[in-house]
C-alpha cells in the first residue's frame, strides 16, 4: 500500500490513534506510517507521547491500550487541597447562576461546596456531581449519553444539546495545564462533551490542584485563552506562569 501524506498535526495523529485503539485494541507501527505518510519515527514519538500521559501502553510493533487511574485512586488523591479549591470555586459562583461542573474528582468537590445552594441552575456530564445535589432545591440538568466507568455521560446526543445552552460560569477539570499546550486531558470522548461544554459558557474556572500544572496528557481541551480563571492550590510558576499572565487569566490560589 503507497503512503499517503495527510498533512495532519501530531495532535491530530494522537487523536485518531487513540480511536483506532479503541476501536481495534491495538495499532501497529507499519500500518499507522502508512495510513498517515509519516516515518516510523515519527510513529514511535507518538506512540512515546500516548504512553506518557497514560493513554496507550507500547509493545512489540504497536501499541495496545493503557487503563487510566481508576476515578476511586484519584479521589483519594491531594483530598485537602481539593477541598480548599473547591471552597475558593464555590465563591465565585453568583446567585441564580446557570454552571456548567465538569468530570472528575475536583469538580465533584466543587458540587460539594455548591449543594447547600437553592438558586442554581446546574448542568452537569458527571453522575458524581449531580448526586451531590439529590438533597438541593437546585435545578440539575444531566446530560445525558452513554455511561462511563467515571460514571461520566458521553456521546453526540449532548453534545448537541449543550450547545444550545447558555451558561454563565463553567467548573472545567483537566489532566494537566501547561504554558504551549494549553488544557489537556486524556480522554477522547469525555473531552468531546467538555468542548461543547466550553462553548457554550461565558466564563470558565478551571480547576486544578498542583500535580495538573505544567504538566500534559495526550488530548488538547482548550487554549489558555479560554479559561477566565485558575483555581489551584500552589501559585503556578516559569513558562506557565508567564503564559497565564500573557493569556489575562486570573490566578486564585486557595
Amino acid at each position: 500500500m503507497a503512503r499517503r501524506r495527510l498533512d495532519l498535526t501530531q495532535q491530530q495523529r494522537l487523536e485518531e490513534i487513540l480511536r483506532l485503539l479503541r476501536s481495534a485494541q491495538r495499532v501497529d507501527v507499519t500500518d499507522l506510517t502508512v495510513r498517515f505518510g509519516v516515518s516510523d519515527m515519527t510513529i514511535r514519538r507518538d506512540l512515546a507521547s500516548l504512553e506518557t500521559s497514560g493513554q496507550a501502553r507500547r509493545v512489540h510493533g504497536g501499541a495496545v491500550p493503557a487503563r487510566a487511574q481508576p476515578y476511586e485512586y484519584r479521589a483519594d488523591q491531594q483530598p485537602v487541597a481539593k477541598a480548599r479549591i473547591a471552597a475558593a470555586t464555590a465563591e465565585l459562583i453568583g446567585p441564580d447562576a446557570a454552571v456548567g461542573i465538569d468530570i472528575g474528582t475536583t469538580c465533584r468537590a466543587v458540587a460539594q461546596a455548591l449543594a447547600g445552594r437553592d438558586d442554581l441552575f446546574v448542568v452537569t456530564n458527571s453522575l458524581h456531581a449531580a448526586i451531590e445535589f439529590r438533597h438541593s432545591t437546585s435545578k440539575v440538568l444531566v446530560t445525558g449519553g452513554l455511561l462511563t466507568a467515571e460514571l461520566s455521560l458521553t456521546g453526540g446526543t449532548p453534545t448537541e444539546a449543550i450547545r444550545g445552552l447558555h451558561l454563565d460560569h463553567l467548573v472545567l477539570s483537566c489532566g494537566g495545564v501547561a504554558a504551549e499546550h494549553g488544557v489537556t486531558y486524556f480522554d477522547l470522548a469525555e473531552t468531546e462533551v467538555r468542548r461543547a461544554l466550553l462553548d457554550a459558557s461565558e466564563n470558565v474556572i478551571l480547576a486544578a490542584d498542583h500535580t495538573k500544572l505544567g504538566t500534559r496528557k495526550a488530548i488538547h481541551l482548550s487554549d489558555l485563552d479560554a479559561i477566565g480563571t485558575l483555581v489551584t492550590d500552589r501559585r503556578p510558576t516559569g513558562a506557565l506562569a508567564t503564559a497565564l499572565e500573557r493569556q489575562g487569566v486570573r490566578v486564585i490560589v486557595a
